[in-house]
């Protein structure tokens, strides 16, 4: 059956990427959730889609320039009724959250020109081990070398290789890099055959962000092993 994982948590019910997100992913049900990843200037691994804070905080800034504290000092409502003061989480403080729940967690690995791609991998590695999480969370990354990596660390690692365009032939990809799934904008995931192709190889196919209910019937006849939605509840009642 089609997994429903939670885009940034439940965030067309709470701000995105915040603990109280993945309170309402937990309580819709899914069967997971998908959160991105930065370093902050200490070394902290913090839950933010973005390489600044200042779309989604009242704050300004890159994260790999602020300590800890500093992120955390921000307001990460979003102007949203009943979340005023709502903090960026901790990867550690997600995973506390989860760890007695059976959710899976995708964790989005996000690269940018700040850092050496790779220096987050022990962090992430050794916060799953710590949490008990083993087994329970994937990576993905529009990095396919950082996937690799994590391969090569261990080939126990789960790897997603997410991208936004149409890719000829993804499933040979896939193997080429290696990695365990696919992750294609939903857009580009219009011939079924793609689907036929990667399960044949064993390569799972999680499609993103799936949020109309059209759309989200078209994966569920596609097969796919995972839709990537903002709204479980909804993928829930269509499931």
């Amino acid at each position: 059956m089609t997994q429903i994982i939670a885009h940034r948590g439940a965030s067309c019910a709470a701000p995105e990427n915040t603990l109280a997100a993945f309170e309402q992913a937990i309580s819709a049900r899914a069967d997971g959730v998908e959160l991105d990843v930065h370093l902050t200037a200490d070394g902290s691994v913090v839950v933010i889609h973005d390489d600044a804070v200042d779309r989604t905080t009242n704050g300004s800034g890159a994260v790999h320039e602020m300590t800890l504290e500093q992120v955390q000092g921000l307001d990460a409502s979003m102007g949203q009724a009943g979340f005023a003061g709502i903090k960026i989480p901790t990867l550690a403080e997600v995973y506390a959250l989860l760890q007695k729940t059976n959710l899976t967690v995708n964790v989005e690995l996000k690269e940018n020109a700040y850092h050496n791609g790779f220096a987050v991998i022990p962090k992430v590695l050794e916060l799953e081990e710590q949490y008990g999480m083993s087994g329970k969370v994937y990576y993905s990354s529009f990095n396919h070398y950082v996937l690799r990596e994590l391969k090569h660390r261990s080939g126990q690692i789960q790897t997603g290789i997410l991208y936004g365009e149409p890719l000829v032939d993804v499933w040979d990809y896939a193997e080429a890099v290696p990695a365990d799934a696919v992750h294609p904008n939903y857009q580009v995931l219009q011939d079924a055959n793609v689907v036929r192709q990667c399960h044949a190889l064993g390569i799972a196919v999680r499609p993103w962000t799936v949020n109309q209910e059209h759309d989200l019937q078209e994966m569920f006849v596609q097969k796919v092993d995972a839709v990537i939605t903002n709204d479980p509840a909804l993928a829930r009642a269509i499931r």
